[in-house]
């Protein structure tokens, strides 16, 4: 079986509406969302289509939590698919893992979890091929979130791959109980080295474990190192991010105030150039009065008693 070869994807992905974390987060997250669900539907639009157009069926699998401002995050976002074109093919997974896993209690993910995902296995599948393999192709892909896509992400999508990882060993002929042990083994070494090297990227830090005592002790300093990375040295990162996605690292209203003034490539300038190209605008733009006409329409009922 040395040319037999499987592979399953996951898709991890931050929630795909406008929304930030503004100020210093220290203990529970606080999010502002940017822009309502209608202005945010367009873009959540294209998101879901190129998804579907690059990996097939989509399984959206939600993990944030019903408290605090994960809630509101969590509420758009549920509604948002919901409401639009892609409710229904696109089935939601909703799994609040902070409430059903809380400290690494696992078995909740069997009890709860699995059965949701068992009724989808059949159209995502997985893709094997070899000699003597009969051939089969993934037709679509679990796409999940948490809050950051980090410690939540890496425990479900751990979890996930060793349910299909027994799938693909049947489908290459490796059913026999001594090689799936040895199989999983490695899985879980190679998974758990990709989850701290994820987690040391975007937060500075390895991942949170949630288990034991001496666990819980790393689990708080790494917590700690994370709030001090998020509020003091994430702002380099993300001006970095978005002067290669943007063009620019203008604040919110100066960079709206250019989109609308001027084209693309003016963009491109200094944000202290283009603060002053806004400001004198008068030099290069002519004003026109136009007239909009409104109406509403408001409709009362009488209630008789």
């Amino acid at each position: 079986m040395d040319d037999g070869v499987s592979s399953f994807v996951q898709i991890r992905g931050s929630v795909p509406l406008f929304w930030e974390q503004p100020g210093l987060q220290v203990g529970s997250h606080h999010l502002r969302l940017h822009r309502g669900l209608e202005a945010s539907a367009p873009a959540f639009d294209r998101h879901m289509v190129l998804l579907k157009e690059q990996y097939g069926q989509q399984v959206v699998v939600n993990l944030l939590g019903s408290r605090g401002g994960e809630e509101v995050l969590n509420r758009a976002f549920k509604k948002l698919l919901w409401a639009s074109c892609h409710a229904s093919d696109t089935p939601m997974i909703n799994f609040d893992f902070h409430q059903f896993a809380k400290g690494g209690k696992l078995e909740k993910l069997e009890n709860l979890l699995r059965p949701q995902l068992q009724l989808h296995w059949e159209d995502l599948d997985v893709f094997a091929r070899g000699e003597n393999v009969s051939p089969r192709f993934q037709k679509g892909t679990v796409r999940m979130n948490c809050l950051d896509c980090l410690d939540r992400t890496n425990t479900v999508q751990g979890f996930i791959a060793l349910e299909v990882l027994h799938l693909q060993l049947k489908s290459l002929g490796l059913s026999s109980k001594p090689i799936v042990d040895r199989f999983v083994e490695s899985f879980r070494a190679m998974w758990s080295l990709n989850g701290h090297s994820l987690s040391k990227v975007f937060t500075g830090s390895r991942a949170l474990e949630g288990k034991a005592k001496v666990g819980k002790l790393k689990d708080g300093a790494r917590s700690v190192s994370r709030t001090i990375q998020s509020n003091f040295f994430d702002g380099v990162k993300q001006e970095a991010i978005r002067l290669l996605l943007v063009g620019d690292v203008c604040g919110e209203e100066v960079a709206d105030k250019g989109r609308m003034l001027l084209d693309n490539t003016a963009l491109l300038v200094t944000p202290r150039i283009l603060k002053a190209m806004t400001e004198r605008q008068s030099e290069f733009t002519n004003l026109k009065r136009v007239r909009i006409a409104m109406g509403t329409c408001r409709m009362a009922s009488e209630r008789r008693m």
